[in-house]
């Protein structure tokens, strides 16, 4: 069976394509940048994923996406049941290129054309959201989908309790206690990351004042490659959910690191320096993988929560459509 993750990334689309076989598990990985996703046709990009794919779309037995911060949902939802692309507004923060739309329309095309390409897609962590920490959701926003994924990876290696932190253009720090989602903290909340960050007084005013916009201040917060202030930030995102943690009594818990930020040896170090903690790595790959290993635990595993987030998926209906012709009375 071939499962397949797309993450949303602010930088790139990233994919990771996963196939599974009775005795192995092979994966591969491939990205477009959002500048070259969003310069192609509709058709044009989708022949490039194909091709990336090495494989037509209707091949993959089931995909798991993430768009932008999906705000309009609070469960893994059948993408054909999903309005307004899992969104409350398309307006808000962050750079728009138009490329994770088109990728998101490509799948939802695919999955209403036959031959079929089921696919999900993620919910965001947002006020009313059915998993995290009440006091947690005083925040509109807690962390986009793409997080999610980035989380199950770090489950799916074998790990329960705990806290990661996504370092890139945003940083984005996520808790996780016995396979349950406490909370997490935005970039637009607290840490920023290389490109976004919070609004501090002067953007407040600058705002006020009518001479940048807020979503303008909140793209140019960031930190750019000043990777000592990175590191400082993010460790001090990981402290603060460190409280979440304990009360919850999760004083015994791993620190994970993912994104480019996460990568990066020397940001890591510093963080560790900081937090007297070891911390391991994800990578920038792990919310795509996560992605893919979501669509093979709804399909393999049947399973009805992810991190304790339902999941809205009729099997019988995708058996129905995964049928090969042969198979079909």
């Amino acid at each position: 069976m071939i499962f397949m993750g797309v993450d949303h990334g602010t930088s790139a689309i990233r994919f990771a394509v996963l196939s599974v076989r009775s005795d192995d598990e092979l994966v591969r990985f491939f990205e477009i940048p959002r500048e070259t996703a969003g310069s192609l046709s509709f058709e044009n990009l989708r022949d490039h994923i194909e091709d990336q794919l090495g494989m037509p779309l209707h091949e993959i037995d089931l995909t798991c996406l993430t768009y932008s911060m999906g705000d309009g949902i609070s469960q893994i939802e059948e993408l054909d049941f999903v309005q307004n692309r899992g969104v409350i507004s398309t307006s808000g923060v962050g750079e728009k290129t138009n490329a994770g739309t088109m990728v998101y329309d490509i799948f939802a095309q695919s999955v209403l054309t036959p031959p079929p390409c089921p696919a999900v897609l993620l919910p965001g962590l947002h006020q009313n959201n059915p998993v995290t920490d009440a006091r947690m959701q005083h925040f509109s926003h807690q962390a986009s989908p793409e997080k999610i994924g980035a989380a199950y990876h770090a489950y799916s290696l074998g790990c329960r309790s705990f806290i990661l932190s996504d370092i890139g253009s945003n940083t984005v720090t996520l808790a996780v206690s016995d396979g349950k989602i406490l909370g997490a903290l935005d970039a637009a909340v607290f840490a920023p990351g290389t490109r976004h960050g919070p609004l501090d007084v002067n953007a407040i005013r600058a705002v006020d004042a009518g001479v940048r916009t807020a979503n303008d201040a909140f793209s140019h917060a960031g930190v750019g490659g000043d990777k000592k202030k990175l590191a400082f930030f993010a460790a001090m995102e990981i402290s603060a959910l460190h409280v979440l943690m304990n009360d919850y009594g999760s004083a015994d818990y791993m620190i994970w690191a993912a994104g480019s930020g996460g990568e990066d040896k020397e940001v890591r170090r510093e963080i560790s320096r900081l937090l007297q903690k070891p911390i391991e790595s994800l990578g920038k790959w792990s919310a795509a993988l996560g992605c893919a290993e979501i669509a093979k635990a709804i399909i393999c595993f049947e399973a009805d929560l992810i991190l304790e987030i339902p999941v809205r998926f009729d099997r019988e209906r995708w058996k129905t459509l995964k049928k090969k012709p042969q198979e079909k009375e």
